[in-house]
């Protein structure tokens, strides 16, 4: 008798997150199809005094379905927001994305000069050398996140000689 009154409470439990589950609209499938993780992601260390920075890296999608990430988080300032840089002429130009799909298979990347996510109103610079938290929230609600170092250029970069900030 213990132990159908040990496994009762847990089936009983499991029962209930996908009840949940379905009646917030999703499905055990719809979650697991979402299976995005980071790869070699940073965030550029910042002077003192600035009130912004840039955030790198690679969100890969290993489900089955296309992705669409609508929302970037960060522990460091008020706000994250994907951008892209686009030719104009002769000049390039910022453009704020709302949203950006990952199709089955592929990555987005964030990197500098082109596609990155822009961290806004930093009051408290995160010093070089520590790690902060990067988050990737898609339209399903899932989110993907990760540990980022702060470093001053990307990984495996090295200056030119005689080059200094």
């Amino acid at each position: 008798m213990r132990i159908k009154l040990t496994l009762r409470p847990t089936l009983t439990v499991g029962f209930r997150w996908c009840a949940a589950g379905v009646l917030m609209g999703l499905s055990l499938s719809s979650l697991a199809d979402e299976m995005l993780h980071w790869r070699d992601a940073w965030v550029r260390s910042l002077p003192p005094g600035t009130a912004v920075t840039a955030a790198y890296g690679s969100l890969m999608n290993h489900g089955s379905d296309t992705v669409t990430i609508v929302n970037i988080t960060s522990t460091t300032g008020t706000e994250a927001q994907m951008h892209d840089v686009i030719a104009d002429g002769d000049q390039r130009k910022m453009m704020q994305l709302k949203s950006v799909d990952i199709a089955p298979g592929e990555s987005l990347a964030f990197e500098p000069g082109g596609r990155h996510i822009m961290l806004l109103g930093i009051t408290d610079a995160p010093e070089e050398g520590s790690d902060l938290a990067l988050c990737a929230l898609s339209a399903r609600g899932t989110e993907a996140c990760t540990r980022v170092p702060v470093i001053r250029q990307a990984p495996g970069e090295t200056e030119p000689p005689g080059h200094h900030h």
